[in-house]
């Protein structure tokens, strides 16, 4: 049984109309299916666990990236589930898979049952498929969020007014998997700790591999920028990796923690607040339906 998991109509606007034509094909290809239809956010939550504990087992999600991290820290066992995904709206992982954004070439593409091993990070207790992002990004952004009007433009306007002015968040930096035992103590500018490389549209890791056992991270302090905003613009363009101050490592797991023991981060395009971050690769976590590259 193939179950499609809707976004609800608040996340994103074209999630039903998208499975229409999906429910259209799957009938046309007689494939057996259930559709769960999403009132809200905590409806995927629910329908994810309910399922999964049910033995149920092939999924399609039709949404985004909040969608995405919503129902994968919902599921009983993720290792036990492969997963569809037809992309709508924000929905950063996707792309960077490198997923078909056409609605029926998705579902074809999903129905062909080819997977791919995928790997995700496991930041203390939950599930963040894509990366996360602490610093000025992580400030400009919430900030915005609360804008009524939301483009480009204000986008730009809030990076020149509070590019510069971002002072840095101090963290230490622990690198478990290397000899030294002492923390590096850094005032961090803008930090990356990326699976994939994408978020909210931008290119923040090229270098980023979703299949190879490591994540990426990059960051650079405050001290080594002279004019920060055009660091923020490196660092959506995926530029940053060019630049001599930046710090980059490939790791499997890293401790990060701040000496107020607050850390503020965009995980999966959502800002969340952390106490600290111990995050772990998990390799190959994640069984994604896909067409072959």
């Amino acid at each position: 049984m193939l179950n499609l998991i809707v976004a609800p109509l608040s996340q994103c606007e074209k999630g039903e109309d998208y499975c229409k034509r999906i429910v259209s094909h799957l009938k046309a290809e007689k494939v057996e299916y259930s559709v769960y239809f999403s009132p809200n956010i905590e409806a995927v939550s629910a329908n994810a666990e309910e399922l999964t504990k049910e033995g149920e087992t092939d999924f399609v999600l039709v949404g985004d990236d909040v969608v995405l991290h919503t129902f994968l820290n919902s599921v009983k066992d993720v290792a036990k589930i492969k997963l569809g995904i037809v992309p709508v709206g924000e929905a950063d992982f996707a792309e960077y898979l490198g997923l078909n954004t056409n609605t029926v070439q998705a579902i074809k593409d999903i129905l062909l049952g080819n997977v791919e091993e995928i790997d995700y990070l496991k930041v203390n207790n939950q599930i963040i498929i894509n990366n996360l992002i602490v610093g000025a990004s992580t400030e400009i952004y919430e900030i915005y969020s609360h804008k009524k009007i939301k483009n480009a433009l204000t986008k730009k306007m809030l990076r020149n007014r509070y590019g510069n002015s971002f002072s840095g968040t101090k963290l230490f930096l622990d690198f478990k998997d290397e000899t030294k035992t002492d923390l590096n103590e850094e005032n961090v500018f803008e930090l990356c700790v990326a699976n994939g490389g994408k978020s909210k549209g931008k290119v923040v890791s090229p270098l980023s591999n979703v299949k190879d056992g490591l994540f990426n991270l990059t960051y650079i302090t405050t001290g080594e920028v002279e004019e920060r905003k055009k660091y923020i613009t490196q660092f959506e363009k995926g530029n940053q990796i060019y630049d001599e101050h930046t710090h980059q490592k490939w790791l499997t797991n890293i401790k990060i923690t701040s000496p107020n023991g607050k850390i503020k981060a965009i995980a999966d395009g959502q800002v969340e607040q952390f106490d600290s971050l111990n995050i772990n690769l998990v390799c190959g976590g994640l069984k994604v339906l896909k067409a072959k590259m």
